[in-house]
């Protein structure tokens, strides 16, 4: 390779990495790693829509895993949602949530379905990461599943209302659920995305090792190596 092709190279290799930047949703100045509350900035929304204020203080915008029954914090995260963003999430239209699937999204237990949820400075709730095992079943204290051959496996969902979209809600929230999910001792991450999703796969890409991604028709299943990339990000 000549000195010249080096450096359009170089040139590219930044050009990529710059969009890889704007496309995943904030930088992480704060991460969760366990159930408590605990509290991290975001820039305050302004008409609607967040914008900079560099010169005022970011309000607080905390995470905590979600209990049983609360429906509450469910139908607040929906209703900030727009019709696209609720197609990205549900993958279709979806004008509300139906009681079956309410109850489901509300019936966390901590173990098998783990919810964590993200609270502007006001109180109200911004956005919610779930996993939901879909692996074996396994005994607190019991060995290691990759230590038996079986690699348990937890789905990934993710949503955050319109208005605070772009302030690294999401990211925080995954990083968060994921260290949950590795607390639980799940092995796999599965996030099943529509394929225009491209800022939910860099996203996601960017926290955790992806080891495969499966395409049928216009959905996208990505499979992400759980023991990996966590500690380090929840310890940052």
């Amino acid at each position: 390779m000549t000195s010249s092709d080096s450096e359009v190279r170089h040139r590219e290799e930044g050009h990529i990495m710059r969009l890889v930047s704007r496309i995943v949703t904030g930088a992480v100045t704060s991460t969760v790693a366990s159930a408590h509350t605990s509290t991290v900035t975001a820039t305050a929304p302004a008409g609607g829509r967040p914008v900079p204020r560099p010169h005022d203080r970011p309000p607080s915008v905390t995470l905590r895993e979600l209990g049983p029954g609360e429906t509450d914090v469910l139908d607040a995260v929906f209703a900030g949602l727009s019709g696209h963003s609720r197609y990205l999430r549900f993958h279709g239209a979806t004008p509300r949530l139906t009681g079956p699937v309410r109850r489901t999204l509300a019936a966390v237990d901590g173990r098998r379905h783990i919810a964590v949820a993200a609270f502007g400075p006001d109180g109200v709730p911004i956005g919610i990461a779930r996993l939901i095992g879909s692996g074996g079943t396994q005994r607190r204290g019991a060995a290691a599943p990759e230590a038996v051959g079986n690699l348990r496996a937890v789905e990934l969902a993710i949503e955050v209302v319109d208005a605070w979209q772009g302030q690294g809600i999401g990211r925080r929230l995954l990083v968060a659920v994921a260290a949950r999910g590795r607390q639980e001792r799940y092995a796999r991450l599965v996030a099943d995305v529509v394929a225009e999703n491209t800022a939910m796969r860099v996203l996601l890409a960017s926290v955790l090792p992806i080891v495969s991604v499966e395409t049928d028709g216009h959905q996208v299943t990505l499979t992400a190596d759980l023991r990996a990339g966590v500690l380090g990000l929840a310890a940052a």
